[in-house]
């Protein structure tokens, strides 16, 4: 998609200050657009007051050898021999405050949304108020099915109600994001870089009928995100749902895996790649190519009754091909279920194996191998709780 001319340089809201919603926010700065994060609560806005109001972005991907360290989330690893860029002049404020200000700024032009899954049907709840149709909201998140949460639980039946809500409903753009990024610490507004990659972006088309013209904040938007040096693609919406199935398909297979046995993700596809402990048991292998093979035809069956469309673009050798191609390029990565895991935080797993599962049940598609991955992590999960 082509986009010419400009952005206007109009203030961008980030929500959700982890460490993409940290790396998107520093890189839209430095592209001269001004930021405002959006944080839970005031005194998180006034420690990253406290803090200078700037992002440290460390680039640890153009390390020749990344940092086990990083991957492995250890909080001694601070990452002084590489040193930081720094993102500035970024303002902070609590989602509350946002709702008491009274000034123009209560209205958010374009707006960045990238909490977990799970959080942002609330997080967008939260800024409701200071939306409407002439503003733009980004969904970064992984699996899939909040931009549908978030159509059913406020803006019910659109098309009965249209007269109503065609001057209440932004335009939303979905995104899907593959750079790894992580935050060490939580007392501490730096992320770390591990993995350039590549990051795609679409409009999502309007349940209005007819849809209304796309507001000038929405343009604006595209041209922003496109603009970053994150490998960003703005591409048609029928392309982006393509790869959001298909990395749906690797984040259901791997990252249950590697959160249940806090291995790595390129132990999923045997054999490891160089570098990696070779397993002893030769049994390992062929256990593991069925495994890859059982749940990608199932992921496979699912979505043949869910997008018959997309028919010929997701057979079960698609879907394993790009399974593998995925864990063997993130083969010594952490994944962010495994990491949630870790650190006693609830996964995502709702919208990733639980959403297959769900879509199987529309459909009428037996789905025992994605009902197993998410049980087992829903246990996993409340375990740690209990533990913590």
């Amino acid at each position: 998609m082509a986009l010419e001319g400009r952005s206007t340089g109009s203030r961008i809201h980030v929500l959700g200050a982890g460490a993409v919603g940290l790396l998107f926010a520093a890189h839209l700065r430095k592209s001269g657009h001004p930021i405002t994060l959006l944080l839970r609560s005031q005194a998180s806005a006034e420690r990253f007051s406290r803090s200078g109001g700037r992002i440290s972005v460390v680039d640890d991907w153009a390390r020749s050898q990344p940092s086990r360290k990083l991957l492995r989330v250890d909080s001694s690893s601070s990452g002084n021999d590489m040193v930081p860029w720094l993102a500035e002049d970024i303002q902070a404020m609590s989602t509350a405050s946002l709702h008491n200000d009274k000034d123009q700024q209560s209205h958010i032009d374009k707006l960045v949304i990238t909490t977990k899954a799970h959080d942002a049907l609330q997080a967008y709840w939260s800024v409701r108020g200071s939306l409407n149709s002439k503003s733009t909201v980004v969904l970064l998140q992984n699996g899939m099915g909040t931009y549908e949460a978030i159509q059913r639980e406020l803006y019910p039946s659109p098309q009965q109600h249209q007269r109503e809500l065609i001057s209440e409903i932004p335009t939303f753009i979905i995104g899907t994001n593959a750079n790894g990024c992580l935050r060490v610490s939580e007392d501490e507004f730096t992320t770390h870089h591990t993995a350039k990659v590549s990051c795609q972006f679409a409009v999502r088309p309007s349940l209005l009928n007819p849809p209304p013209p796309l507001p000038p904040s929405t343009l604006d938007m595209l041209k922003a995100l496109s603009s970053l040096p994150l490998g960003a693609t703005i591409i048609n919406w029928s392309d982006l749902h393509l790869q959001l199935l298909l990395k749906l398909a690797a984040n259901a297979v791997i990252s249950p895996v590697t959160a249940l046995t806090g291995c790595r993700n390129g132990y999923i596809v045997p054999p490891p790649l160089n570098g990696t402990q070779q397993c002893a048991d030769a049994g390992y292998y062929d256990s593991m190519r069925s495994y890859l093979s059982s749940a990608c035809a199932e992921i496979a069956a699912v979505y043949a009754r869910a997008h018959p469309h997309l028919h010929c673009e997701l057979t079960t050798q698609a879907i394993e091909e790009y399974v593998s191609h995925i864990a063997y390029s993130s083969a010594r990565n952490r994944s962010s279920m495994l990491q949630d895991i870790d650190a006693g935080r609830q996964t995502e797993a709702e919208w990733i194996n639980g959403y297959l599962v769900r879509l199987g049940q529309q459909h009428g598609v037996p789905t025992p191998v994605n009902t197993l991955l998410y049980t087992l992590i829903k246990l996993k999960e409340a375990v740690r709780y209990h533990m913590s």
